[in-house]
């Protein structure tokens, strides 16, 4: 089997390389403590072992698939080994390298049959099946997937990421004026790094994944660490956020696109609140942020849904 031109960063990169992410000027956190509780709240993802599916060489681990994900462990030696998860809503399925240890792999496709299969590589960009297997998949909490961290969105305790997201969360009042802080630091103090951009393009980190706590020292990045880095910050501040990259409608035109979205409570998922259009990052209008508890207002800043298809959710 084939795979050429699957990367795990998947279509996102196609956009990420074309140039950098623009310095929007949004307020500044006000000083002093905020009313909203800035603790962090961090989800560790198990694998306790109670069910799973595999064979000798790869396990997929899920007993705690109702919370939305599943962990992949590989004992072969094959240094090239892909796994692949179909969701029940899904056309593309969903790729990604296996590491060594535990992978920690999201089920953001709600409830049903979601296939998972694994590949070894065999030269080049061949590869031949290892195993292949459907399950039926309960997802006890919708939300639960976009809090834990994942793959692309990695983040522990001890990460640094994780007190950032406090310090930064500490003014707030509601969940909203977390999103806004996040968002205003990462666009103002995180540039762009065309060297890497550049090794992308030329398919020298095909295998990239960002390492948030890297970014955060360097304070530089593509477009997919800025969104993997805000991402991270609100989960640990208890904020459902899911990175998506999709197909927007403009003037008629359809065009790849990427975009964050947030649950906030008496509102709902706000979608594309963060959006990058394959130039710049950009935040919904302020006024939205600052009138955001008005679920009415909230409804009138999202874009007719119509205009988007999601296809990758992480």
């Amino acid at each position: 089997m084939k795979f050429k031109n699957l990367i795990i960063i998947s279509c996102l990169l196609s956009l990420i390389i074309l140039s950098g992410c623009s310095n929007q000027s949004n307020e500044p956190p006000k000083k002093g403590k905020g009313t909203r509780n800035n603790t962090p709240i961090i989800l560790k993802p198990q694998a306790d072992g109670e069910t799973t599916i595999g064979n000798n060489k790869i396990t997929f681990d899920l007993s705690h698939s109702t919370d939305g994900y599943v962990m992949v462990k590989y004992t072969g030696n094959n240094p090239k080994v892909k796994v692949m998860i179909l969701t029940p809503t899904g056309d593309y399925p969903y790729t990604y390298n296996v590491h060594k240890g535990y992978n920690v792999y999201p089920l953001t496709g709600g409830d049903g049959s979601y296939n998972f299969s694994a590949y070894e590589n065999i030269s080049g960009s061949d590869y031949s099946q290892l195993f292949n297997e459907f399950q039926e998949i309960v997802i006890d909490d919708e939300y639960k997937p976009f809090l834990y961290p994942n793959q692309y969105v990695h983040f522990d305790k001890n990460s640094k990421i994780v007190k950032m997201g406090e310090e930064l969360a500490k003014s707030a009042d509601t969940d909203l004026d977390v999103v806004s802080y996040i968002y205003d630091y990462v666009i103002h103090n995180v540039t762009y790094d065309d060297h890497k951009a550049e090794k992308i393009k030329q398919g020298e980190l095909t295998d990239y994944l960002p390492n948030v706590d890297e970014i955060l020292e360097k304070k530089t990045g593509i477009c997919f660490d800025f969104a993997a880095v805000m991402t991270a910050m609100l989960r640990t501040q208890n904020i459902p956020t899911r990175m998506t990259t999709g197909y927007v409608t403009v003037d008629g035109n359809t065009i790849y696109h990427a975009w964050l979205s947030v649950y906030i409570k008496n509102i709902g998922w706000i979608d594309d609140i963060i959006q990058f259009d394959g130039k710049n990052w950009s935040m919904m209008d302020p006024t939205f942020i600052a009138d955001g508890q008005n679920s009415s207002t909230a409804r009138d800043f999202v874009k007719d849904k119509n205009n988007y298809m999601e296809k990758f959710l992480y």
